[in-house]
């Protein structure tokens, strides 16, 4: 198939305006993303097994059996040696920029480019997470990746083909494919973004609110503040955003093809991109968190823009589709079929029962006994799926959660059957065992006591069947918890906590005790912030039977003056209070969070529930770093596994 809108007509004296003028300018720049990414691919989190973790086995979820076993594998491979590893994939990147800025070396640079980009995007990138259903162009999807190969080919260096007009006078049309492959990788990236903005898990009433606030974690607070205020606005028309988005989307990709001058809907396409660039896409990605590969496929999406435009737009130039029509009307029939279908079919597959905004986050009665798994009214068992396997998470059973199974002997083996399954980031184990050393008898009969931490010890500030969890979502979370953990680390201690202004909210002679900063709480309240990285309101410590402090989670505490409770992450990072807590009869602590026991409460105490929290554990508990509450003999054991005695 061959496109072209050469013509004979005289050439009009006006230009469109060409930062990316000529072949050689698109090279270089792209060497300079390249490039980019090699330096981003030296931080320091891309050589811990969290980035193999997190990322590489991370896009494996929700992926099609084959594909998923493929990238978990690959991950195990090289994790072992991931610092060896993660050196040579930073310095492939940087060699691939490097050799696109000398001229002689553009050929082979390229050639290598197209071998590392088919690997990044399959084993880094998961195919885009394409074929979860989860995939938004809003967020990133296809990945970068794949489009630094396309633009690769339009780089690719050939002879000048003498006179030539529209976009084949442009810097991407004198590549590989010309202006056909200019035109359909055009075409074919807004399309494809039409069709996954009305994917089902895309068209909710929060899926556009999600995706943007999502991003704040881990940024500036001041782009955190801006981002929170702006998803705001989406809260509730995120299906009628997903359809605008996916008909403006259509017209960005289709103009170009069906109309003379390609102009207009480049430029069009370039706004849209950097709209979505600083919101979903964090602005240069996750780079602000340290976390980010790549700038994301904004500027890439907006530099084909810059290299589709035309030198010269001839008068009488006929549409490309035209062109195309008169060749291979068989070709051009096809193409609007496979569209149509695409988007027909996208649109019309029901959303599931949990992601309606009328069934999400239902009211749910907690259970009145330990282990029951009941579904409130209105919720059942083939609408909201208990996911305490640790797959994919299809619902929220917030009846399954938090309770755990005493098996073998007393303060040795806690069964994870139940371990705080509501939110896990995918990490919940079935079968937790704990490995260190026997607790005793006394400090086992001390922690079950004190903290078990029932289901009708935890209530939770949002309940019942909440909607399955994005790719997006689950990526965001990673960068939350990896943001939190590295605010946290500073505090490894309880002096360092005293220190920064912590003080005790809980007895200090109990072997887990919650300390707050007060000023950050107040702080945290007047901002009406929440989840904020470089703003933890609170740190929990698990005392090992040998004595030693270890920090075993970072506490976010909802604050009052905050009214619709935040969820940036849908299901995974959940809002609790424990219930069993006692305070005193009069508070008169500054401290919202105030415990001075358990039921029953002491002469002089009364029953007091916490504010609500939702934490970031830093030791292996069995619900995964975003668990809600385990048992408190689960916490010392974890605190012991993470490097305590």
């Amino acid at each position: 198939m061959t496109v072209t809108d050469a013509t004979q007509s005289p050439p009009r004296s006006r230009r469109w305006p060409r930062p990316v003028a000529t072949q050689r300018a698109l090279q270089v720049v792209l060497g300079l993303f390249w490039v980019l990414d090699g330096a981003l691919q030296f931080q320091p989190y891309m050589f811990s097994h969290s980035f193999v973790s997190d990322v590489i086995v991370g896009s494996a979820a929700r992926q099609p059996s084959v594909i998923a076993s493929l990238i978990t594998h690959i991950g195990h491979f090289i994790s072992p040696d991931i610092a060896v590893w993660n050196t040579f994939f930073a310095l492939v990147q940087v060699v691939i920029g490097a050799g696109l800025l000398f001229r002689r070396t553009v050929r082979p640079a390229l050639a290598v480019s197209f071998v590392w980009v088919i690997g990044v995007w399959v084993f880094g990138e998961g195919l885009g997470m394409l074929f979860t259903g989860t995939a938004t162009a809003l967020t990133g999807a296809p990945g970068s990746v794949l489009l630094y190969g396309f633009i690769g080919l339009m780089a690719w260096p050939r002879r000048e083909a003498g006179h030539s007009v529209g976009v084949a006078s442009s810097a991407a049309g004198r590549g590989i494919g010309g202006a056909t492959m200019a035109l359909s990788v055009w075409a074919g990236y807004w399309s494809l973004a039409a069709v996954l903005f009305v994917l089902p898990d895309n068209r909710t009433q929060t899926s556009v609110s999600s995706a943007i606030t999502g991003m704040a974690p881990g940024t500036p607070s001041w782009f955190a503040h801006f981002l929170t205020s702006f998803g705001d606005q989406f809260t509730s028309i995120g299906v009628e955003s997903a359809w605008v988005l996916a008909i403006v989307s259509l017209i960005i990709g289709l103009g170009p093809v069906v109309a003379r001058r390609p102009g207009p809907y480049l430029l069009a396409g370039g706004l849209l991109t950097i709209a979505m660039w600083v919101t979903a896409q964090g602005f240069i990605g996750g780079i602000f968190t340290g976390l980010g590969t790549d700038p994301n496929t904004g500027p890439l999406i907006i530099l084909l823009a810059l290299a589709m435009m035309p030198a010269v737009v001839p008068t009488g130039l006929r549409p490309p589709i035209g062109a195309l029509w008169r060749r291979s009307p068989f070709v051009a029939v096809g193409g609007v079929a496979v569209i149509g279908a695409a988007l027909a079919l996208s649109a019309t597959y029901p959303v599931a029962a949990q992601e309606s905004s009328t069934s999400a986050m239902s009211g749910m009665t907690m259970p009145a006994t330990s282990g029951s798994s009941t579904n409130a009214a209105g919720t059942t068992t083939s609408s909201c799926t208990a996911h305490q396997t640790g797959l994919k998470i299809s619902g929220l059973d917030l009846s399954n959660s938090p309770v755990m199974i005493m098996s073998g002997h007393l303060g040795m083996d806690m069964n994870g059957a139940d371990a705080s399954a509501a939110a896990g980031l995918n990490t919940t184990k079935t079968n937790w065992h704990y490995t260190g050393p026997p607790l005793s008898q006394a400090l086992a009969t001390q922690l079950l006591a004190g903290g078990p931490n029932n289901p009708i010890d935890i209530h939770m500030a949002e309940s019942g069947c909440a909607a399955s969890v994005t790719a997006s979502q689950q990526i965001k979370a990673v960068q939350y918890v990896q943001a939190t953990t590295e605010s946290a680390a500073q505090f490894a201690n309880p002096l360092a906590a005293l220190a920064a202004g912590y003080v005790a909210v809980s007895p200090a002679n109990y072997p887990v005790v919650t300390y707050v900063n007060p000023t950050i709480v107040a702080a945290n309240a007047a901002a009406k912030r929440a989840l904020n990285p470089k703003d933890i309101d609170g740190l929990v410590y698990a005392k090992t039977p040998d004595g030693t402090e270890v920090l075993a989670a970072a506490m976010y505490i909802l604050p009052s003056t905050v009214t619709k409770v935040p969820m940036p992450f849908g299901a995974l990072v959940q809002w609790h209070e424990r219930t069993n807590t006692c305070g005193t009869l009069t508070s008169t602590s500054s401290s919202p969070y105030d415990v001075t026991g358990v039921m029953p409460c002491a002469s002089g105490t009364v029953q007091r529930a916490t504010p609500y929290t939702t934490m970031v554990w830093q030791v292996p508990v069995a619900g995964g770093p975003l668990a809600i509450q385990p048992p408190d003999i689960q916490i010392v054991e974890a605190a012991v596994m993470a490097g305590g005695s």
